[in-house]
């Protein structure tokens, strides 16, 4: 007897079999990348923070369009401001993105000075603004109806269901927090942690340390699709060794997988402000045109994929090959 005629299999089971096995061998492993569909809008404006007593700075970048748009709330680096990174906020919004960009209380802009010559200080200093900060993501969803009415281009255009937090470097930590994860302070133990609920994507440009040591599974909290963007020489000022500070910045040796996929990029060269194209200027050179180009597209794809649902873009997370389609410059994967 054969060993067709020793097992039976299903007609119905063996077409699907035939069929999975074929999809796969032509999965497509380019990397795509749309272009630019929107013109884009921007306006600035104040917020009355009336629990925290403040007036809180905002810049919005948005798309010039007829539909609903899902919307980003972007957290700047520390000491930086909202307005410091037009080549991904307005990137974002010229494919669909609604971008909010806070300027948080840290910021040199508002006259901010760190406390670096007492730790203790600093230390309490810190905690009040990585608390402030995460009230400031949850206080900009929370006005989406006020900031309707005063930017009219965007009546009826704010897409609720779609939020995604984003930061760059303590903006990271930010993002961070608001989307489900734990940060433990290594010196006393103190965890803050966020009951926001609201944001169903993770996209973090630059850095994805935080300013407390991540837990044993840094992941496991976080139940959103997440993109982390980073570079080989991605070191910044706070736990670099430049400055004293009981704080750390710590790109994870390892990813622990969670209910969501984690992607990680890694561009070669790039460094924490690519080269000053974002949050500070006033670091060495030269900019790294490149490097933002290859962050802003991935990020892109990644945000179309979680985001709008896209397949292609789907399938270039999942299968793409960003190493080729960079010729070296940079890889991806998942975690």
């Amino acid at each position: 007897m054969s060993l067709f005629g020793k097992i039976q299999i299903p007609l119905i089971s063996f077409i699907f079999l035939t069929l999975v096995i074929q999809s796969c061998s032509v999965i497509p492993t380019n990397f795509t990348v749309t272009e630019p569909q929107y013109e884009i809008k921007t306006e600035e404006f104040s917020l009355e923070f009336e629990e925290l007593n403040k007036q809180l700075p905002v810049r919005i970048s948005y798309p010039v369009g007829k539909t609903r748009f899902p919307v980003i709330v972007f957290s700047h680096g520390n000491g930086s401001k909202g307005d410091m990174y037009k080549g991904f906020t307005d990137y974002w919004a010229s494919h669909g993105y609604v971008v909010i960009q806070p300027t948080h209380m840290d910021s040199t802009s508002l006259g901010f000075e760190t406390k670096r010559d007492n730790m203790r200080e600093m230390y309490q200093q810190m905690l009040q603004v990585t608390d402030t900060r995460r009230q400031d993501m949850s206080f900009i969803i929370d006005s989406l109806d006020l900031i309707e009415t005063i930017v009219p281009d965007l009546n009826n255009k704010l897409d609720r269901t779609k939020l995604v937090a984003a930061g760059h470097s303590m903006g990271a930590a930010t993002a961070m927090i608001v989307a489900g994860m734990t940060l433990l302070n290594p010196m006393d133990g103190y965890a803050e942690t966020s009951d926001e609920t609201r944001f169903k994507v993770l996209l973090m440009i630059s850095d994805p340390g935080t300013m407390a040591l991540m837990p044993k599974d840094p992941w496991k909290g976080v139940r959103v699709p997440t993109l982390i963007s980073t570079g080989t020489k991605d070191f910044s000022d706070v736990g670099s060794g430049r400055i004293q500070s009981p704080f750390k910045y710590k790109i994870p040796d390892s990813l622990t997988r969670s209910f969501s996929p984690h992607h990680y990029v890694l561009i070669d060269g790039a460094d924490h402000y690519l080269g000053g194209l974002i949050c500070r200027t006033d670091v060495p050179g030269p900019p790294q045109h490149e490097a933002l180009r290859i962050a802003a597209a991935t990020s892109i794809t990644f945000l179309d994929a979680y985001v709008k649902n896209d397949l292609n873009a789907w399938r270039s997370m999942k299968f793409g090959d960003l190493n080729e389609a960079t010729k070296g410059k940079a890889t991806l994967s998942l975690k």
